[in-house]
């Protein structure tokens, strides 16, 4: 396997919320029952109680959920709880609350649920359960699903809402991608791609490699807000309904995507009593009703749906077309007015707001009166807030929000509790984040926002998108000398939450005059980050922009935006990172800047070494060690160390990794630490010193995993060493979980290395013929990477040809090598994780 540093995270499966089933499940559990046991005493069907649990009926009939909680042993306010549950009228964690006084969010998604990414939903999920039914058909009949209607109709949470009842089938998992924060239609398939955790493939479009990638899969996606996106939408979605047979998407949309294949399901309002049926009844059985009952108490307002209130209150949703944005937008009003008044003033909203384009759909008219009234009862400075909002990507806390609400005309002092404000009027969502909170704009909203602040004119506008990048520069710089100690985790997670805006603001400042040096100080701040989280994007934006003339303003800042970017390409394309690395020495020189002088050197060091340029390697890392000595930086001088001993292959190198982690404990930073521990295992297997490569690499997997990423690299080199120590099981074993973790980031250079590895157990084992084909495959797979075999490698590969062709003849060998080298990306993969190959 190889040496190199980084490895390469793959998609993370989310804490799901937990639906009734799972709810039902754990607890007939808890009570010792079976599923028959709790259908005979519940006096149900044993089919009611196993599709409940399965998510095929989300919901339970208010009969049947009364004879199961009196089977359960749940009575008083646990029995009312998990009834109101059972309709989809209260969450899961209110039952265990009310049952035994656990925390309603202590209670997670069931052991073997599929992995996804599904945020947990804070609030009830209310009615719905038509839709949810001829949504889920429509799933099982067509790759592509559609939800249409206008913003605000709920289309995203009847996604989320079926997604989340799909985790507990088979497959590869249920993954969310919001497309909210995406602002160009080719950026689509990029955001798909790092959603699901697979990484970009050097001089592959994004969507080929997200095609390729997920093309061997079973996944369900889900396509967030794609309205603004459609062409690229439409693309993504063709390609990959065309290519990816086991791959279901459902998209979210204002319109249709217009494309072969997909099915279009129109999400309708809420359900409202039918005109003329106004009695109490019938207010009850309206989930329109139930969402704006359910929203007023979470405003602490008291309201109860009785024969009092029935009449203003089925009034009011049906004004509001049964929309659930603009019945929670209402609900929220009430905390200042009586129903009665808010009543009137939804005549007079709509009566205000009705010169849209009358060619429009009506529900779109509406949500944008409910959406206009909303913002016509805030305050001036509420106004100007909630506009300047509309700048952020994703979500924000309170810092950002002070940093740019209070761009001029707001004192920043303010904006705590203009923000608390908008957030108890429903403008902006508040969403706990450990112990703090962070704040985002439903999309609908932002969009309205955004167009309050166009009209706002250009001199806002500018101000509000310079504020915005000034901050988000200031938190990376901020966390730049923070990701190299010990408290790099929490910056690390705390950088993941804002990266969103991370990127939107270096795009804006690549976007505008004299913001060159502005994107070269992101990237700067930023080199750790990337390189931990595997930001493409970023290095392909940073490379454009160093080729600007003004790019060498400042001379110090352009050396080291350009060593970023040599560190960034050196594994997708190996040339330009060479090409790089060497200006940034030209320029360092130039300037006689010691500290960028080790940065260039320990740079070029490392990229010589994977173009198995030894003498180059060691000569460069030699200097970077003697120049870092003289700045006690224990920081540089132990990633200097590393790549000087990762160019050794002898025992020489051993005291330089013993430094070189001794600087790592001294400063607690935890990613070098992985790299060197990584790099020294691999040496101690080229050297043979079977413990100590188990010990370094075991190091390098722990230190990983602390900051949240696997290392696979350091798994693939622990796997060679259960080889070497005879353990061919668990070698094998950890290969195809190297090759399952890389195939799902498209890692090609990772992919060679664990095929490499396959081969070798293959040939241990006599299987001449496997190992022969997986030699094949692996060839084919450093040529599209571009890069040499380490002698190592090329040396024990070597060896086992030559054994397979002694076993084979010539002729079988080269037969079976040239089938390798032909196979296609997906017939590799099955190849290796010991599926069989179609018959030649």
């Amino acid at each position: 396997m190889r040496g190199a540093g980084g490895g390469v995270a793959g998609p993370v499966a989310g804490q799901a919320g937990l639906g009734f089933g799972g709810l039902l499940r754990q607890l007939r559990d808890e009570a010792g029952l079976t599923q028959e046991e709790l259908a005979e005493a519940a006096r149900v069907s044993r089919r009611a109680v196993s599709d409940l649990e399965r998510g095929i009926n989300r919901t339970a009939r208010k009969d049947t959920a009364v004879l199961l909680a009196g089977a359960l042993g749940l009575d008083g306010r646990a029995g009312e709880v998990f009834v109101a549950a059972a309709r989809g009228r209260a969450p899961a964690g209110e039952v265990l609350a009310a049952v035994d006084g656990r925390s309603p969010g202590a209670f997670a998604a069931p052991a073997g649920a599929r992995p996804a990414n599904l945020p947990a939903q804070l609030s009830a999920f209310i009615g719905r359960e038509k839709e949810l039914a001829e949504v889920r058909a429509l799933v099982g009949s067509s790759r592509l699903v559609t939800l249409t209607g206008a913003g605000g109709c709920g289309k995203t949470r009847l996604g989320l809402q079926l997604a989340a009842g799909l985790l507990d089938g088979p497959g590869d998992g249920v993954w969310l991608v919001e497309l909210a924060a995406v602002t160009s239609e080719d950026a689509v398939a990029p955001a798909i791609r790092e959603a699901l955790g697979v990484a970009a493939r050097p001089g592959r479009a994004a969507l080929e490699a997200l095609v390729d990638a997920l093309a061997p899969l079973e996944l369900l996606i889900v396509l967030d807000n794609c309205e603004h996106l459609i062409g690229g939408c439409a693309t993504a979605a063709e390609a990959i309904v065309r290519r990816c047979p086991k791959v279901r998407l459902v998209a979210t949309s204002r319109e249709p995507l217009r494309i072969g294949g997909e099915a279009i399901y129109r999400v309708p309002p809420l359900s409202l009593p039918k005109p003329g049926n106004d009695g109490l009844a019938a207010a009850q059985s309206s989930d329109a009703v139930a969402l704006f009952a359910d929203r007023a108490a979470a405003q602490g307002t008291g309201l109860t749906v009785d024969e009092e209130t029935a009449l203003l209150v089925v009034s009011i949703c049906a004004r509001l077309d049964g929309l659930p944005l603009a019945i929670e937008l209402a609900a929220a009003r009430l905390r200042s007015m009586s129903l009665g008044d808010l009543d009137d003033r939804l005549d007079q909203r709509f009566g205000l707001l009705t010169g849209g384009d009358r060619t429009a759909p009506a529900r779109q008219q509406t949500l944008q009166a409910a959406i206009g009234w909303s913002y016509a009862l805030l305050t001036g400075a509420e106004q100007v807030l909630l506009r300047r909002l509309a700048v952020f990507a994703g979500s924000f806390d309170l810092d950002a929000a002070e940093a740019v609400g209070g761009a001029g005309g707001i004192h920043a002092a303010d904006v705590a509790g203009l923000l608390g404000s908008l957030v108890d009027k429903s403008l902006v969502v508040a969403e706990p984040a450990g112990p703090a909170l962070r704040y985002r704009l439903l999309e609908t909203i932002r969009q309205f926002a955004a167009d309050r602040l166009t009209e706002s004119g250009h001199d806002e506008t500018d101000a509000v998108t310079a504020a915005h990048c000034a901050h988000y520069l200031s938190v990376a710089e901020a966390a730049a000398p923070r990701l190299t100690g010990p408290g790099q985790g929490r910056w690390l997670a705390r950088l993941d939450a804002d990266q969103a805006n991370l990127r939107r603001a270096a795009e804006h400042a690549a976007s505008r005059p004299g913001g060159t040096a502005q994107v070269l100080r992101f990237s700067v701040a930023l080199e750790r980050y990337w390189a931990v989280r595997d930001r493409d994007g970023e290095a392909a934006l940073l490379v454009g922009v160093l080729r600007r003339p003004e790019a060498a303003a400042d001379p110090a800042l352009f050396a080291e935006a350009l060593v970023v970017a040599a560190e960034l390409t050196q594994v997708t394309d190996l040339p330009t990172s060479l090409r790089l690395a060497q200006q940034a020495h030209q320029v360092a020189s130039a300037l006689g800047d010691n500290r960028l002088l080790v940065m260039a050197c320990r740079q070029l060091s490392s990229a010589y070494g994977t173009a198995a340029e030894w003498e180059l390697a060691w000569q460069l890392g030699q200097e970077s060690v003697e120049r870092a000595r003289t700045l006690g930086d224990d920081v540089l001088l132990g990633e200097s160390l590393a790549a000087y001993a990762s160019a050794a292959r002898t025992d020489e190198c051993w005291p330089l990794f013993a430094e070189a982690i001794a600087c790592a404990e001294r400063t607690g930073d935890l990613g070098t630490a992985a790299t060197i521990h990584n790099n020294a295992g691999f040496i101690a297997l080229v050297l043979g010193d079977i413990p100590a490569a188990r010990a370094h690499l075991e190091a390098a997997i722990r230190a990983a995993e602390v900051l949240g990423f696997p290392h696979l690299y350091a798994l693939a080199n622990l796997a060679e060493v259960l080889r070497a120590e005879h353990d061919l099981e668990g070698a094998r074993s950890g290969f195809e979980d190297v090759v399952r973790g890389s195939r799902r980031t498209g890692d090609k250079y990772g992919l060679s290395g664990a095929f490499l590895g396959l081969g070798c157990l293959a040939a241990d084992l006599g299987d001449w013929h496997r190992a022969a084909v997986l030699y094949g495959a692996e060839h084919a797979l450093m040529d599209q990477v571009g890069a040499p075999w380490d002698p190592f490698d090329a040396r024990r590969r070597q060896e086992s040809l030559d054994q397979a062709r002694a076993a084979l003849g010539d002729q079988q060998l080269q037969r079976a090598y040239t089938r390798g080298k032909a196979l296609s990306f997906d017939q590799a993969i099955d190849l290796a994780i010991g599926k069989s190959l179609p018959a030649t």
